[in-house]
């Protein structure tokens, strides 16, 4: 039932999709199904490399070309 309903939405919006949920769940295994079913363009990211590679994806740093340096905000008054 979810399942379907997941499917749908993909298929039938133009809705992004965020999909988590904990290891085991399936994840991987419907993002593959959608992949191989579904005839639009679709970008798969994912948060590790090992993520990414078992999805067919990319890293989300490596998607959006984020640098690797650490982010250090400025306290108040540095700008």
């Amino acid at each position: 039932m979810l399942f379907n309903l997941a499917f749908g939405m993909v298929t039938q919006s133009a809705r992004n999709i965020f999909l988590t949920g904990k290891a085991g769940t399936g994840k991987t295994t419907f993002l593959r199904y959608i992949r191989d079913k579904v005839p639009k363009q679709m970008a798969i990211v994912a948060p590790t490399g090992v993520a990414a590679i078992n999805a067919g994806g990319v890293t989300i740093h490596s998607f959006f070309q984020l640098p690797l340096s650490p982010f250090v905000p400025e306290g108040p008054g540095q700008a």
